[in-house]
């Protein structure tokens, strides 16, 4: 489990082609908007183990797809070196929200505790699902999951590590 949003890249995307000729990637982005990837001109690509530093030389979009052009990325061939390579960059590289505002990557680890203050588990992922997100949190070996919505999510403190939730231990069984 990540200890903390610092310590490793922010997977921001995927790439999952080629497109034509000259190096040009068709990337599945996880930021929103899609194209909200681009604001990072230098990427990291690859594996989590193995990133290599690219800079976002060009982008278009084509049908809903978005495509970048890599710097160093010229040929079909050298854009087939990184399919299904992860996009990632730095944490320090994320814009600075104002107060009471915080990225996703925030919340991975800290506890659940219940109005009543019993924690209820630690958050390992949050899902975007069609009507609202959902926390995915561990407690001992259940996995739980929580609707991000306002009856449920009471505060978010990022200085104690916690989210209160409007949420029973005895709704985990």
């Amino acid at each position: 489990m990540k200890v903390g949003p610092t310590d490793s890249p922010i997977v921001i995307g995927r790439i999952v082609s080629h497109h034509g000729l000259k190096g040009w990637v068709k990337v599945k982005s996880f930021t929103r908007p899609p194209e909200q990837i681009t604001e990072y001109q230098d990427i990291l690509v690859g594996k989590q183990d193995r990133l290599t530093q690219f800079r976002i030389e060009d982008y278009n979009t084509q049908n809903r797809n978005l495509l970048l052009r890599l710097g160093g990325c010229q040929s079909r061939e050298q854009a087939e070196s990184v399919i299904g390579a992860d996009i990632a960059i730095e944490y320090n590289q994320l814009t600075k929200l104002s107060a009471g505002k915080f990225y996703w990557i925030d919340l991975i680890g800290l506890s659940l505790v219940n109005v009543q203050g019993k924690e209820i588990g630690t958050v390992y992922n949050i899902m975007e699902t069609g009507a609202n997100d959902v926390i995915v949190a561990q407690y001992e070996q259940i996995e739980i999951l929580i609707p991000w919505i306002p009856d449920v999510i009471r505060r978010v403190n990022l200085e104690e590590r916690m989210i209160v939730v409007d949420w029973q231990r005895d709704y985990l069984s």
